[in-house]
């Protein structure tokens, strides 16, 4: 009888214990990659042909037009690229490098005019350069403020994701809180911020309608979509893809920030109005469990080309 109470209870905690880790995927998984799969940022070798131009031996820029420019890592593992729009009285940098290299000097030799700073998500390889310029910005989101001290945000680990790369939270000033479709005018050139979350819950997009230039940071892009990791939300993302596409004109040109991988040539990520579409009518037939998917956890589903999205169990998908 004892014996079996203490069995009972044995199986009872596991039970639970396994309850609890399946309902904290999204954190039960990524302490697991970056204990064992994480490392310090790889550095690859410099590609022989490349979208734009070499700055030294490890940015590119590739001029999208004669004021805005894509600023690429391509020896940079995960392949990042960052925007710079220019205008005739300050400029925007959307999203701050992954760090590895100091992007400053770059921004600088493509304007002196004074620069502020918006990250696209919080996530370790988009913050780089988050309080070296003259100022940055942030989503008006009311959790962030209620954790500025002294002007100054500190990322928390599972904000920040660093823990794969070895790397610790940063804590960077807040000069500014830019609002769901707030008009920021940089001289002579206006763009709409967006509150686009999915990805994470305060990810954010500059939309340019002059230019029918829509830049998304890690909402979309040519590779495997993480609606898994902590911040994540597969609602969020389907209303944000509607949203867009209730927004956008046909013709719009939708850049990213990662790259495909492996890429033919390393290039600033374009997309078109048809990958958005795909991207929402892949998130509806997920929903209505009218699309396979391979995998355990992440849950991987096609959605169009070399786009695929990884999401997490039933449970953790809300």
């Amino acid at each position: 009888m004892f014996l079996g109470a203490v069995v009972r209870r044995i199986v009872l905690v596991l039970v639970l214990l396994g309850a609890v880790a399946l309902y904290a995927a999204p954190y039960v998984y990524f302490e697991y990659f970056s204990a064992t799969k994480g490392a310090t940022a790889r550095l690859g070798a410099v590609p022989t042909t490349v979208r734009g131009e070499w700055v030294d031996d490890y940015f590119v820029v590739q001029k999208i037009d004669a004021a805005t420019y894509a600023i690429g890592e391509p020896r940079y593992y995960q392949g990042n690229y960052s925007y710079l729009l220019v205008g005739t009285a300050r400029a925007l940098l959307f999203d701050a490098g992954s760090g590895l290299r100091d992007l400053v000097p770059v921004v600088r030799s493509l304007t002196q005019l004074p620069v502020t700073v918006l990250p696209s998500h919080l996530h370790f390889d988009h913050v780089g350069a988050l309080g070296r310029l003259e100022r940055t910005a942030l989503p008006d989101d009311a959790g962030l403020q209620r954790r500025l001290r002294n002007g100054a945000l500190t990322l928390t680990r599972y904000e920040f994701l660093g823990a794969m790369d070895r790397l610790e939270p940063p804590t960077f000033r807040v000069d500014e809180w830019w609002h769901d479709r707030q008009w920021v005018d940089l001289g002579d050139r206006s763009v709409q911020i967006l509150h686009t979350p999915g990805h994470t819950a305060t990810s954010v997009s500059v939309w340019e309608p002059s230019r029918s230039l829509l830049l998304v940071g890690d909402f979309i892009y040519p590779g495997e979509l993480y609606a898994f990791l902590p911040g994540a939300s597969l609602s969020a993302y389907l209303e944000t893809s509607q949203r867009l596409l209730r927004l956008l004109p046909p013709a719009a040109r939708l850049y990213a920030a990662h790259m495909q991988d492996p890429p033919a040539v390393p290039a600033a990520p374009l997309l078109q109005v048809k990958d958005l579409q795909s991207l929402a009518q892949a998130l509806v037939a997920r929903r209505e469990g009218r699309l396979d998917a391979t995998g355990f956890y992440p849950r991987r589903y096609p959605v169009t080309g070399p786009m695929t999205l990884a999401t997490g169990l039933p449970w953790n998908l809300r």
